[in-house]
């Protein structure tokens, strides 16, 4: 797979050229634009919030050690849980 970003401008708004590698040639490829969409957080505040978000994800009554205690047991017991089905 090949992939390269690209900021399109007023003055520069066509695709660079891509190189094709030697193994591809004879063969079909596609090339796909699309935008890329992602969150830039720069700030602190930024920061800050998206952990906010993130605490309490896992709601649980039982102390950390506890949790870990139970991951580490059911990991080495050697019984294995049946998965009920979506």
């Amino acid at each position: 797979m090949f992939r390269q970003v690209f900021i399109p401008t007023a003055d520069n708004n066509v695709l660079p050229p891509v190189n094709i590698p030697r193994e591809w040639y004879g063969r079909e490829v596609e090339v796909i634009v699309f935008p890329i969409k992602y969150e830039k957080t720069t700030t602190i505040e930024n920061k800050e919030a998206r952990l906010l978000k993130l605490c309490g994800a896992w709601q649980s009554e039982k102390s950390a050690e506890d949790i870990i205690d139970t991951i580490y047991s059911s990991r080495t017991s050697g019984e294995t849980r049946i998965l009920e089905k979506l």
